[in-house]
């Protein structure tokens, strides 16, 4: 069974062709594609068309990565994005094998692609080819036979293989954590992308969670200071040795503080609270170095005190005790 598709486009490959380039149809694979991954969208909306998602090309700095309006004819021609990974045939080294490849499916497209000239990505080498895949078999689990273990193929390409069809398994299972069920993650560590600044990521735990939005609180490791991110918009990638499985089994795996454990459902509380039961105060924001805003809270109160308001009585002063020890006075005075 094929791996059920996600429909976030962070952190997934796309291919794309310019809007500028002169294209023969009969000649798919000289359509000038371009490759790369994309680490942040506009909206979560993937048919609107204003969407906007920021791209970063294969062999080209990171830093050069720009903001592409996926829509605009100007743009492109043909952006599509990755949709599984499957068996595709492949001749390396004079060899026929079988090697794990990723399909892809149109976001946006002036063209139309025939039913057997589908693009595939090879993991590894990254070479493009064009087959029907209705003659694919999707990736399950890693066969080095038909990867060519018995063709004599080179043990360090098929265990390289092996180990990037195993990371693409994870980081769907990792993306599906992040967005479908957030409220496990607390305390947990994630390596955020940072989609505006010097530098490409940065690491942070998982403090917090809005259960309404998606949004997530996490405290940069760098500066200490709380983001709010949205795991469908930034690519986010979650840190430590077999916690994905461990959270797939069901385990808890989050390291956070005993007395911070409450944050987890801080953001959720404090945007439903109305103004009658927050006082009528309005809360301000903070924009942080990362371009996001993140809430700012009242700082909290000491162990073991109580916040009186004007309409809080002291334990023992309710109306009918203080009658009573009215009339207990006057009678003393009477005798």
């Amino acid at each position: 069974m094929a791996y059920k598709y996600r429909e976030d486009l962070v952190g997934k490959r796309f291919l794309a062709v310019s809007g500028v380039t002169k294209i023969n149809v009969n000649k798919v694979s000289e359509w000038g594609w371009k490759a790369g991954v994309i680490r942040a969208a506009s909206l979560k909306d993937n048919k609107n068309k204003e969407l906007q998602v920021l791209v970063e090309y294969d062999g080209v700095d990171w830093q050069r990565r720009e903001w592409v309006a996926v829509y605009s004819r100007r743009t492109f021609r043909v952006f599509l994005v990755e949709r599984t990974l499957v068996w595709a045939p492949k001749t390396h080294e004079g060899k026929e094998v079988k090697w794990p490849a990723l399909t892809f499916m149109p976001l946006a497209a002036d063209l139309t692609l025939q039913a057997d000239a589908q693009p595939v990505e090879f993991l590894h080498d990254k070479q493009l080819d064009f087959l029907d895949y209705t003659n694919l078999l999707p990736y399950q689990d890693w066969d080095p036979r038909q990867a060519g273990a018995d063709a004599g193929l080179d043990a360090t390409i098929l265990s390289s293989l092996s180990s990037e069809a195993a990371e693409w398994k994870t980081i769907q299972d990792g993306q599906r954590i992040l967005t479908t069920t957030p409220s496990v993650l607390g305390g947990c560590r994630a390596q955020v992308y940072r989609s505006a600044g010097a530098t490409q990521w940065y690491t942070a735990v998982i403090v917090g969670v809005n259960e309404h939005t998606g949004e997530l609180t996490v405290t940069d490791d760098t500066v200490l200071e709380e983001h709010s991110e949205d795991p469908s918009l930034v690519q986010m990638r979650l840190l430590g040795d077999g916690v994905i499985e461990s959270i797939m089994k069901g385990e808890v795996v989050g390291v956070m503080p005993r007395r911070s454990r409450s944050n987890l459902q801080r953001v959720e509380r404090e945007t439903t609270k109305s103004p009658a039961t927050t006082g009528g105060r309005k809360k301000s924001s903070t924009v942080r170095s990362n371009g996001q805003i993140a809430p700012t809270e009242p700082p909290p109160q000491p162990a073991g005190t109580q916040r009186f308001t004007p309409s809080t009585k002291s334990a023992g002063s309710s109306p009918d005790r203080e009658s009573s020890e009215i009339n207990k006075k006057g009678k003393k005075k009477q005798r």
